[in-house]
């Protein structure tokens, strides 16, 4: 039953975005409808995980697929795989492993919050463009208070976060932002949140 259920909620998760009109930007629609073929074969046999979905990226043409409703569709795709894969180590008797692993990321997420405003992450080099520190400091000064149980945050709320550019050593290098992010919201959604 739970199998079946499982199988249900995905299959729900995997339908077909909308699509902007056809003077705006989208993702393009044959790179959604690749991954998400290859979705409907895979979640049902366990061979898409959470951080392949959090991973994925396409690009982009005038009419493709909703940019918005599509990274809100692979969030909740996240999000389901997240919490089955979950239930699968838990009940598989790989508890441990899990609380090792959560463990590991959680020390890894609340090293870079301690750091101080400013200096959590490297600078960008050169004219590369980078994030405004001011706030990417914003965000993690939220989620300090979310994993002091002070403020609630979900993985929808870092996914949706957007930070203003700036170039140089006055930003900070997005790879670093972005993995950090990334590891955020595996935790996240690892516990529900």
């Amino acid at each position: 039953m739970t199998q079946e259920l499982e199988q249900h909620d995905a299959a729900a998760l995997l339908a077909r975005p909308p699509r902007t009109g056809r003077l705006r930007r989208g993702y393009r629609t044959s790179d959604v409808d690749a991954f998400l073929e290859h979705a409907e074969r895979a979640v049902p046999v366990h061979r898409l995980t959470s951080a392949q979905v959090r991973a994925v990226g396409f690009g982009t043409r005038f009419g493709g697929y909703d940019v918005d409703a599509t990274d809100a569709a692979l969030g909740a795709l996240e999000d389901h795989l997240a919490r089955a894969e979950r239930v699968r180590a838990l009940a598989g008797g790989a508890q441990r492993q899990w609380a090792e692993r959560h463990a590991a990321l959680s020390a890894a997420v609340h090293g870079r919050l301690d750091e101080p405003d400013g200096e959590r992450f490297p600078r960008a080099r050169g004219l590369r463009r980078g994030y405004r520190p001011a706030d990417v400091d914003a965000l993690c000064a939220l989620l300090a208070e979310h994993f002091a149980g002070r403020a609630a945050v979900g993985g929808e709320d870092v996914r949706a976060a957007l930070f203003r550019p700036r170039r140089g050593r006055r930003g900070y290098r997005e790879a670093p932002v972005d993995a950090f992010l990334d590891r955020v919201v595996e935790l996240l959604v690892a516990h529900g949140a």
